[in-house]
């Protein structure tokens, strides 16, 4: 008797270890795809106005090794199918030396890339609740139009048949007379 409550604790511990396992291999996939999601985003150009300072003040310079990283790394990544290998490598090789010279000059503490990413996170999660509210939006509306087009089509099938009705009354009592 003893046995068999043990061989169901162990397969009970099992299958937790195996779900715990299960899980965390999800979230760190998830944790991935976010970090490939935000630097899609960062890497996006932005159209640059310069009339964002005002006269006499310098220009901004804070994340522009990052910035032009990035932009550099969704270049090569969307020119991929067209560079050879060797121009690859030195593209690589260079991407790895302006990656060092960043990392010596402008090192993030964790808990402000913790913050950073948040952030970012949190903007793309606004902008995807968003574009959601619009999706809504436009469904609401086409919803609205195809009911309005069976209220008529309703309404014009409705006067047809007090049409119809009426000619026949009219035609049965001309025929009664």
């Amino acid at each position: 008797m003893d046995i068999v409550v043990y061989l169901i604790a162990a397969a009970i511990l099992i299958v937790l270890i195996v779900f715990a396992v299960k899980v965390r291999g999800k979230t760190e996939e998830a944790d991935r795809e976010q970090r490939q999601d935000v630097l899609a985003r960062v890497a996006a150009p932005r159209p640059q106005v310069a009339e964002e300072r005002g006269a006499g003040m310098p220009r901004r310079r804070r994340n522009l090794n990052s910035r032009v990283m990035a932009q550099r790394r969704a270049q090569r990544d969307a020119s991929d199918n067209e560079d050879s290998p060797v121009e690859e490598v030195a593209v690589e090789e260079q991407e790895e030396e302006e990656e060092q010279q960043f990392q010596a000059t402008g090192k993030l503490g964790a808990k402000k890339q913790r913050k950073l990413e948040e952030k970012q996170a949190k903007r793309a999660q606004r902008e995807a609740e968003l574009a959601e509210r619009e999706e809504r939006k436009k469904m609401q509306e086409l919803r609205e139009q195809e009911r309005s087009k069976e209220d008529e089509k309703e309404r014009q099938q409705e006067q047809k048949e007090v049409i119809n009705t009426h000619t026949l009354s009219h035609s049965f009592e001309h025929r009664c007379r």
